[in-house]
């Protein structure tokens, strides 16, 4: 079998045969993907999104995402084959497999679940940076875009923005308003703190 064959050997099941053979292959492959996939969520979620086909709906369609997938090949893969070891039929194997499979499917789908609603409640609400003034982090060129710093939502974030008057160039540490948002840009105009003093 190659180089399958020499992993098998590598981890002690180089004598197995028939649908064992299959229940290794999906344990192995499940896992290093399953493995894969949640390392790209840690170091920043390099995913984006595109491998998510969580549908928006209660109920069964939660479970059919990758990662609910690939826990489920995993599992069906390592209980299939430790039941079929045990001396077990098959079919046996197989409806163990499935079980162990769907119920893994399920607990990683609602802690994938659980950690979505988490960061929803954490969502930054750009709106709510309207009326808030701070200071430009990084200079707005006429029509481009810079970063600015302004408090809203209890922290201080920076953030991209542009002049709302495009001919204006808004230098470092210039004091800004902001007065619209744009999908996440933040639309600011100069503040003139001597006008406030009058």
């Amino acid at each position: 079998m190659g180089l399958f064959g020499d992993l098998l050997d590598l981890i002690g099941l180089g004598g197995i045969t028939g649908v064992d053979v299959l229940f290794a292959a999906m344990a192995i492959v499940g896992t290093f993907l399953f493995i894969i996939y949640f390392l790209l969520i840690l170091i920043g979620d390099f995913t984006g999104g595109f491998f998510d086909f969580e549908m928006d709906a209660d109920g069964i369609f939660h479970l059919f995402t990758i990662q609910g997938l690939l826990s489920f090949i995993m599992m069906f893969g390592i209980f299939g084959l430790s039941v079929s070891q045990a001396d077990q039929n098959a079919f046996v194997a197989i409806i163990a497999g499935t079980i162990a499979g769907t119920f893994s499917m399920y607990i990683v789908g609602k802690v994938f679940q659980m950690m979505a609603s988490l960061e929803k409640d954490n969502t930054v609400e750009h709106s709510q940076a309207i009326g808030a003034r701070g200071t430009v982090y990084r200079t707005i060129h006429p029509g481009k875009t810079g970063e600015v710093q302004v408090e809203y939502q209890g922290a201080l974030r920076t953030e991209t923005a542009v002049a709302k008057d495009e001919t204006l160039k808004l230098e470092t540490g210039k004091f800004i308003e902001v007065v619209d948002v744009i999908t996440e840009r933040l639309i600011v105009i100069p503040l003139d703190i001597n006008a406030n003093d009058d």
